[in-house]
């Protein structure tokens, strides 16, 4: 996940830091607004209490939902927390020596969480390593050693074609991304990403059998470009970056496939720059669309809704990004059109989120806040509309 704008997590109370669809929408470029229409709002269902979220600060990363669970990496109680997502009801929270809260963002775990779908099976990334966590069982069961710095291992993606997964490292220096094979459980290769200021969140295509990863900054785009990796380089041994569209005026965040042949890509701009979030041509890497609002981290689609979901801590009225002042909203942006449907407020530090497609509830977890309605740290539950 993207670093905050304070780093430190015991400093402050800031916040520590696809799927595929179709509909008929075009390919021209747009510059979205939000619709003249007005859509059903998604609604706050109810907030769920997580056990020591109130100090330090709930520190929280990557949500991820599958069969009726919720699961979310949980930094407080080094577990990876699950929800019942019928009950709406915290059951479990598994454990593996988990890092937890440390000096830094990049010094904290667990982080990054990927499912292997109609599996019991969950990669998790931790400091140094990527955990595999059995969710029949609810315990860690395996621990993949990535590096030896102190760095943590963030954000992941599965390709189910070749059975991979693929993970950044972003604090690394040089960054560099770890695969690691499902079938064997071990690492196959990584690829280092020389010149890169970090890596964000990244997905795999079975389309055009691509891994994409948000690249926060090179010299020839300071402000990050998308990375394309071909998962056929990946599986030959030797993976490499074959095109890097550029994100002008981006800090590339969050990344969602959504339908068509649409890429979403959630910006967290530097202060001064519009809040804005992109979506290009996951082939070309036309711009199709730029939305205004931003100040995001995690994203997903949904596509039981046919709606992305964007959950902005670093959100500001004024639209132009800011280094305080935060009044942290989700957006919700329209698979069609590529529009800004509207803005629901959200609880202090909310940068990630998950979709419960077939119960039409969305995921939120929060950090204690002066808002009444999220003064203390949990998940939030939205309904999709």
């Amino acid at each position: 996940m993207k670093k905050p704008l304070i780093v430190l997590l015991l400093a402050a109370v800031a916040a520590l830091a696809g799927c595929g669809g179709s509909d008929n929408s075009d390919s021209s470029t747009s510059s979205s607004t939000p619709s003249t229409s007005t859509p059903a709002t998604s609604k706050l269902l109810t907030n769920i209490a997580v056990p020591n979220a109130s100090s330090p600060p709930f520190s929280f990363d990557i949500g991820y939902v599958e069969a009726g669970r919720y699961y979310l990496t949980d930094r407080n109680n080094k577990s990876v927390d699950v929800v019942d997502t019928k009950s709406n009801t915290l059951i479990a929270q598994i454990t593996g020596s988990f890092a937890g809260v440390g000096a830094s963002t990049d010094a904290s775990g667990p982080d990054g969480i990927v499912g292997i779908t109609g599996t019991n099976t969950l990669y998790v990334g931790d400091v140094n390593s990527v955990k595999i966590v059995d969710t029949a069982a609810l315990k860690t069961i395996k621990t993949i050693a990535v590096s030896n710095s102190g760095s943590r291992v963030d954000e992941g993606c599965y390709d189910p074609d070749d059975h991979l997964v693929m993970y950044a490292s972003p604090g690394e220096t040089p960054p560099f991304v770890t695969f690691i094979s499902t079938t064997t459980q071990s690492v196959v290769s990584k690829l280092v990403f020389n010149g890169s200021s970090g890596l964000e969140a990244c997905a795999y295509d079975s389309t055009t059998k691509n891994f994409y990863i948000n690249n926060d900054g090179t010299s020839a785009h300071p402000d990050g470009e998308l990375d394309v990796i071909t998962a056929k380089s990946v599986t030959a041994g030797a993976p490499v970056v074959s095109k890097a569209f550029p994100l002008d005026k981006c800090s590339p965040t969050g990344i969602a496939l959504g339908p068509n042949n649409d890429v979403l890509v959630g910006c967290d701009p530097s202060a001064g720059n519009p809040l804005i979030t992109l979506i290009l041509d996951r082939t070309t890497g036309a711009q199709l669309a730029s939305v205004p609002f931003g100040g995001t981290d995690q994203l997903t689609y949904d596509p039981g809704s046919n709606r992305y979901f964007l959950p902005a801590r670093h959100y500001v009225a004024s639209g132009t990004a800011a280094s305080s002042g935060f009044s942290p909203q989700m957006g919700v942006i329209d698979g069609a059109t590529r529009q800004l449907l509207y803005k629901v407020p959200v609880g202090a530090g909310a940068h990630s989120v998950a979709v419960d497609s077939g119960l039409g509830q969305v995921y939120v977890p929060f950090q204690p806040g002066t808002s009444t309605q999220f003064a203390n740290g949990g998940i939030s539950v939205f309904a999709t509309k």
